[in-house]
């Protein structure tokens, strides 16, 4: 029989419990080769815009760059397959990218082929975009040039066609529905500004009443002569600043947004609301909250807000910005309450029985994926009880695995390494963000679809647009360029 010391038996016990409760999944090794290859060379892509991509990795598709620079920065395949999807040509958009591990990415032109695609050793990887990206759609305008017209489900709104026009980049800005931040360095001379992408102009108009700020306008392009990304959002439009287009600009068909309903400003006199269902709501005139937001949708005033509240799954509470400046969708249906602050055109209303949060003279702009959770509602709440046993026994496994630590090192007097994470890029979607909270704030990194933002008040910000200016992107006197072997 083996007898164990008191010491080694707790060691053995502690040890023992750890391995057999897994608390914390094992962090991935670099040495990870499906994982990396995985990361570096995707099976297939589509963009967040909706292009899709077929990849060929460790092969090259050499010739046919569609830029002057030859290639650009770029910190992953995936990243230059996003530029990809989002540039702007000499009379076309892109067909395909060739990436490679130095974090270099050419586009491609027209001629590009799969009978290009060759074997390659030197971490050169090639993607080409799917045969009906590019497919024909009816280039006609599609009604009577200076008709107005409504969208269906969509009230309050009207719109006027400007057929063959072009309302230029004067009306750009970084859209709430972009990618955040908006531009890096590579979008200066306008070659990867655009971002939606539709097949009718009519969708077009719908992205644009989806957007923050107050979209005012659209130009559309049907025959893809500016790239896939060929439905741009404006935030006005002048006489002055709407033209013919170019021959190399292709078909443009523009709208401009030519009435809006009108929207009550005026807060209630009662600070508080019951709907017909019998939810009884807590109005604070004059303030926001800074909660997540479930969705967006327009209404003329805060009690259709609030009864629009009552009928959705999880909504504690609304803000409603009376004056449009942050867009068409001007109530906001939340799932939390966080920090509340002052703004004399917003109102913001929770469910009688939520947490009321407090009042506060600095704005944080809220997220689509954190944020503090609101107590019980008007609706009814659940218990967060259920949260006790996980955290507790979370502890205990702490504790045992620091234990079984202590007793390793007191009795082996050495400590083994932790491999290294493998982070990747993030792609999220862009959250939602209540009227007076700065759209644009998310941090900056160094991805594609994470550059820097370029907002209307930036005064030396470059805004090439649509007619008149090449698409082209030029550069000179940055060292040799040169292509992919």
């Amino acid at each position: 029989m083996v007898y164990l010391s008191t010491e080694s038996l707790l060691a053995l016990i502690w040890t023992s419990a750890a391995l057999a409760t897994p608390l914390i999944a094992e962090p991935m090794r670099r040495n990870d080769l499906a994982v990396r290859d995985d990361t570096v060379c995707p099976d297939g892509y589509t963009s967040k815009n909706g292009m899709s991509f077929t990849t060929y990795c460790k092969q090259n598709n050499p010739g046919n760059d569609a830029m002057d620079i030859k290639y650009f920065t770029s910190p992953s395949m995936a990243d230059c397959m996003e530029h990809c999807s989002r540039y702007w040509g000499n009379g076309e958009g892109c067909y395909g990218v060739v990436w490679r591990e130095d974090n270099k990415c050419w586009i491609r032109n027209s001629n590009t082929t799969v009978n290009g695609v060759v074997d390659s050793t030197d971490g050169t990887h090639s993607a080409l975009i799917a045969s009906n990206t590019y497919d024909k759609v009816d280039t006609a305008c599609p009604a009577t040039d200076l008709s107005t017209h409504t969208l269906d489900g969509v009230p309050g709104l009207g719109y006027t066609i400007q057929c063959n026009k072009v309302i230029d980049g004067t009306y750009d800005t970084c859209w709430s529905g972009y990618p955040k931040p908006c531009w890096d360095t590579q979008h200066v001379e306008g070659a990867f500004i655009g971002f939606y992408h539709t097949t009718t102009l009519e969708a077009c108009v719908r992205i644009c009443t989806d957007q923050s700020p107050l979209c005012k306008g659209v130009s559309w392009n049907p025959d893809y002569s500016i790239g896939f990304a060929n439905c741009w959002p404006k935030t006005g439009f002048s006489d002055n600043h709407m033209s013919t287009p170019s021959a190399k600009d292709g078909v443009i068909h523009s709208v401009t947004i030519t009435s809006f309903d009108r929207v009550d400003s005026n807060c209630p006199s009662s600070n508080s609301y019951a709907t017909a269902d019998n939810n009884n709501f807590d109005i604070h005139c004059g303030q926001l909250n800074e909660g997540t937001n479930i969705t967006q949708i327009h209404t003329q005033n805060i009690t259709s807000c609030m009864d629009s509240c009552a009928t959705t799954d999880k909504c504690v509470g609304v803000v409603f910005d009376s004056t449009l400046q942050n867009g068409f969708k001007n109530c906001y249906l939340q799932n939390t309450t966080s920090t509340t602050s002052d703004k004399a055109s917003a109102t913001f209303a929770a469910l009688s029985g939520s947490s009321i949060p407090s009042s506060s003279s600095s704005s944080t702009p809220g997220n689509s994926t954190s944020g503090s959770g609101s107590g019980s509602s008007g609706k009814g709440g659940e218990s967060k009880a259920w949260i006790a046993g996980p955290v507790v026994g979370g502890l205990l496994g702490l504790a045992i695995v620091a234990g079984a630590a202590f007793w390793w090192r007191r009795r082996k007097n050495n400590a083994a390494a932790v491999g290294e994470k493998h982070e990747g890029v993030q792609y999220d979607a862009a959250p939602a963000y209540s009227p007076g909270l700065a759209p644009h704030g998310a941090q900056q990194q160094m991805s594609y679809y994470d550059a820097h933002p370029m907002n209307e008040a930036d005064a030396g910000a470059t805004r090439n647009e649509l007619p008149e200016t090449t698409k082209y992107a030029h550069r000179t006197g940055e060292g040799e360029v040169h292509e992919a072997p």
